[in-house]
Order: structure tokens, then C-alpha cells, then sequence
């Protein structure tokens, strides 16, 4: 696969793992908030455990272009 296209979709599946955690970890700071002011029940582990893969997946995926860029400044040597 072209270095430049793997660099531009793990980019983008970055992004977007990124915008789904940020969506979970404000629907548990939400439950969290209504928890302190006793409106509702604590946010379900369920969702705990949720944010926890998606931060591993953003892991992974931040590693994925970190070794394309790293690839992409090794000089090509032609013998």
C-alpha cells in the first residue's frame, strides 16, 4: 500500500476513534454529574469498560501512524 494513503486512512480511522471516545467519556462525565447531584445512578460500568477499549484502540491506532511516519523519513538507498 502507498505509504501516503496508509498514512491519510490511519489518520482518519484515528480521528474518528477519537471523536467516539470523546462522545463516551462525556456521556459518563454526564451520568457522573447527575450521580453527585443524586438525579440518577453512577455511570454504568458498561460504559467505563467502553472508554477504556476505545482508549486502547486510539493507543494502537496513534502507534499505527507513528510507524508510517517513521517509515516515510527512513531514506529509500539505492544500490
Amino acid at each position: 500500500m502507498d505509504k501516503r494513503l496508509a498514512l491519510l486512512t490511519s489518520i482518519a480511522e484515528l480521528k474518528s476513534s477519537h471523536d467516539e471516545a470523546a462522545l463516551m467519556l462525556s456521556r459518563i462525565m454526564l451520568g457522573a454529574i447527575r450521580a453527585a447531584r443524586d438525579e440518577d445512578e453512577t455511570p454504568p460500568l458498561k460504559s467505563v469498560r467502553q472508554y477504556r477499549k476505545a482508549i486502547k484502540e486510539l493507543k494502537i491506532q496513534c502507534l499505527q501512524v507513528e510507524m508510517i511516519l517513521a517509515e516515510m523519513e527512513i531514506p529509500q538507498h539505492v544500490h
